[in-house]
């Protein structure tokens, strides 16, 4: 599915692209074929500028004289191939007809027939297509002066505009699409990586819910094969079955939850919230817990740091935080949890001394559905605590920050918005 998808991303890129840069590029080569041809105007006006007659540069046509090369550029045909443009001076008075730059690419009976169809037409710009000329007529008292212009000259202009245009254009959708296929790799590597976080929440899902459920179903086994046990020995296999429902339901809610802040219609309720009064609520609460475990569970919160935010999400962070640092603690260790004012963002710290969480999963730790328990001893959960944690984060406009170090443990940095 995922190549599939990447696959149709390189193609709706490609004909996208192609589409935009074709254009690009018509237009551009419409506007250099338009600029030569209108250097070749300019060319042929230049070298019709006002003269009385043929100048001594001029040789009569068929009268007589031995046909010289016309070769080399006329006035104003610079940057013109040799050749490409001349210029004649018919006399209307005699008949006359003398060219420039004598013998070019028309022979005489050719040149004569070209000026006697010119000369049938009005002046300015015209084209003899019979003949692949251009020429440009313009008329004073003693007759006209006409420049011609092979048009095989701009035609082949014409030619290498589209072959040069035409090149840039292969290889830019070369790299249009080596480009593209980079990208559809960037753009599916989330869908990958959700795909593989699915894969793998399912798999844990599976166990998750397979193991209490053979258990409800082994205790009501047990239950159904004795009828006549004692009270207290149906009590340990009831109670049992309790906890494996209890479990499902805590992993169930979870679930909802994650479910519930992720939707479009969630919003936090922010308001000024003591983080300090929240932070002091769950040392209180998790005293015990900590004492029980073998844990010593130390604070550092001064009184009177408020922030923004939502009332019961400040809370839940304190809480879920604070009872994975004494989860995760091994017996004798010790859980830190501190709050503190820094510029304008209030932070709550909470370190667990004892536990280490390697690099390749503290990166991941955020992710739905990721679990890296087996850097953290033998604990479970359903890996949804943290993401729980991060998303209701983000909706107060705070900041999650996990690290490291086999030295100094696990830290859990949130850094909330001030009043």
């Amino acid at each position: 599915m995922l190549s599939d998808y990447r696959k149709s991303f390189v193609r709706f890129n490609m004909l996208l692209v192609g589409i935009v840069l074709l254009v690009s590029v018509a237009v551009q080569g419409a506007y250099m074929c338009r600029s030569s041809y209108e250097e070749l105007k300019g060319a042929m006006t230049l070298m019709t500028e006002p003269w009385d007659g043929p100048s001594s540069g001029f040789v009569r046509v068929g009268g007589g004289v031995p046909e010289q090369p016309r070769r080399g550029r006329g006035r104003g045909a610079e940057g013109l191939a040799d050749g490409s443009v001349f210029a004649v001076f018919y006399d209307s008075t005699t008949g006359e007809l003398s060219a420039a730059m004598s013998g070019g690419f028309l022979s005489d009976d050719e040149l004569r027939e070209a000026v006697d169809s010119i000369m049938g037409a009005g002046e300015g710009f015209g084209k003899l297509p019979s003949k692949g000329l251009l020429y440009y007529r313009a008329d004073n008292g003693r007759g006209s002066k006409i420049a011609l212009a092979d048009s095989s000259y701009l035609n082949g202009k014409y030619l290498r505009t589209v072959l040069l245009l035409g090149g840039v254009y292969v290889l830019s959708m070369g790299v249009v699409w080596l480009i593209s296929v980079r990208l559809s790799r960037l753009a599916a590597k989330p869908m990958e990586d959700a795909v593989e976080l699915e894969r793998q929440f399912v798999a844990d899902i599976s166990h998750d819910l397979k193991t209490p459920i053979a258990v409800i179903m082994a205790n009501n086994s047990v239950l159904r094969s004795d009828p006549e046990a004692p009270a207290a020995e149906r009590e340990q296999w009831t109670r049992s079955t309790d906890d494996a429902a209890r479990g499902m339901m805590e992993m169930i809610d979870e679930m909802l939850e994650l479910s519930s802040l992720e939707s479009a219609g969630q919003q936090a309720r922010i308001e000024d919230v003591d983080l300090s009064a929240a932070a002091e609520k769950t040392v209180l609460q998790l005293e015990s817990i900590a004492f029980e475990k073998g844990v010593e569970l130390s604070s550092e919160i001064p009184e009177g740091i408020n922030v923004r935010g939502d009332r019961r999400y400040v809370e839940r962070i304190c809480r879920d935080l604070a009872e994975n640092a004494v989860k995760y603690e091994p017996a004798g260790g010790r859980v830190d949890i501190t709050v503190s004012e820094e510029d304008r963002r209030a932070v709550l710290r909470v370190r667990n001394l004892g536990s280490y969480i390697p690099p390749e999963d503290i990166d991941r730790i955020f992710e739905r559905f990721y679990r890296g328990d087996k850097s953290r001893g033998a604990q479970k959960g359903h890996g949804l605590g943290l993401p729980i944690v991060r998303r209701m984060a983000e909706m107060m406009g705070a900041e999650v920050a996990a690290s490291s170090i086999r030295e100094e443990g696990t830290l859990f940095t949130v850094s909330f918005p001030r009043r």
